[in-house]
């Protein structure tokens, strides 16, 4: 992925805090797409690679990863692929939410960080709450639970809504070694986010959604049920939620899972976040049902960055793949594994610990 100059120099623009680092470093010709045989924009721009770090302290900078990725997308979309239009976006997003609240779907928007723009997610949120007053009245309906962007939640009138990232776990485990890492964030979550720290007044202020997949779903499920603490946390936490990996499978484990601990699998909810489109939450919402528990859904890139090329309107103007994530804490690494193996964030050398450490390079050889 390549960016020009003009597009780094707009990101270091809008970043500006101190602890954030952005650099542009030049692109060689040989580095270049096929489609470009020189690594010049069609403007005449130069090309290259956008270099990013983040570091301070973990109070401060846990804070940046939403906007620094949302204006990273944005400038992309303003210097670099500029053939598209935001026309019919509303429209659009009002359709999808019309298509998913009369299938009984309860979803989120989650679209804040690979947005194409802060007008497109206005134009997209202005759709899904008109789409939500015309639907939502009638009995049988899904519901627009809310959204995760703090400022549009209020613009809107909406519920701010989020849950636990993998950054939390990462470090935890960084920090306190990985002997039931996952059961010990969840128990620093517990303490601050439930009573007597924290009452929630509602469900929407209930965050014991807890993320599975930091070091594979399977060590997640293993180190709880290991321990009468996780066994307990399974039963009274609201349920779990699906961010890489196979969908289906994740449902039918979470199904026995919660058996093994003696819960009622249709007392608990999976929230869907992974790569979600209108079709893909209205299989899933058949596939839990049927597998006997609940569902929701955190719909981000396909709400808020959804757009053809406007000058070959058949062609996909595509969102741009990033992420950002936590690579250490008082110099230690921090790694994720996800349900897709093959897919890991942080130092080579501490992945691999890590995998043996679960056993998961036997999975992944298997």
């Amino acid at each position: 992925m390549l960016f020009t100059r003009a597009c780094v120099d707009a990101i270091r623009t809008g970043i500006e805090p101190s602890q954030v680092t952005v650099e542009f470093v030049l692109a060689q010709d040989t580095d270049s797409p096929t489609s470009l045989s020189a690594a010049k924009h069609p403007s005449g721009d130069e090309l290259g690679y956008l270099s990013l770090e983040i570091k301070g302290t973990w109070k401060d900078i846990i804070l940046y990863e939403v906007p620094v990725m949302a204006i990273i997308s944005e400038s992309y979309f303003a210097y670099v692929c500029t053939d598209w239009t935001l026309q019919g976006q509303c429209e659009m997003a009002m359709e999808k939410a019309r298509t998913l609240l009369r299938n009984g779907v309860a979803f989120s928007e989650f679209g804040t960080r690979r947005r194409r723009s802060l007008q497109t997610h206005v134009d997209v949120l202005e759709g899904l709450v008109h789409a939500a007053a015309q639907v939502q009245r009638q009995p049988g309906t899904g519901r627009l639970l809310g959204t995760s962007n703090m400022y549009l939640a209020k613009r809107f009138e909406l519920v701010p809504v989020g849950t636990i990232a993998h950054e939390w776990t990462m470090a935890i485990a960084a920090l306190n070694g990985y002997e039931h890492s996952n059961l010990r964030a969840l128990q620093l979550w517990d303490a601050l986010y439930q009573p007597p720290a924290f009452t929630p007044e509602n469900l929407s202020q209930d965050l014991s959604i807890a993320l599975t997949d930091t070091f594979s779903t399977r060590v997640f499920w293993d180190d709880l049920l290991s321990d009468p603490a996780g066994v307990e946390m399974l039963r009274r936490w609201r349920g779990v939620r699906q961010d890489s990996g196979d969908s289906e499978a994740f449902v039918r484990h979470a199904v026995d899972v919660y058996r093994k601990a003696g819960v009622d699998p249709s007392t608990k909810l999976v929230v869907f976040s992974d790569g979600l489109d209108v079709a893909r939450c209205l299989f899933l919402q058949r596939y839990a049902a049927e597998m006997g528990i609940m569902a929701g859904f955190g719909i981000g890139t396909n709400m808020t960055n959804d757009f053809t090329c406007a000058s070959r309107p058949e062609e996909k103007s595509s969102a741009l793949n990033i992420v950002i994530k936590l690579d250490s804490i008082q110099g230690r690494h921090a790694v994720k594994i996800s349900d897709e193996l093959t897919k890991n964030t942080g130092d080579p050398t501490q992945v691999a610990y890590v995998k043996r450490r679960f056993g998961l390079d036997a999975v992944e050889d298997a």
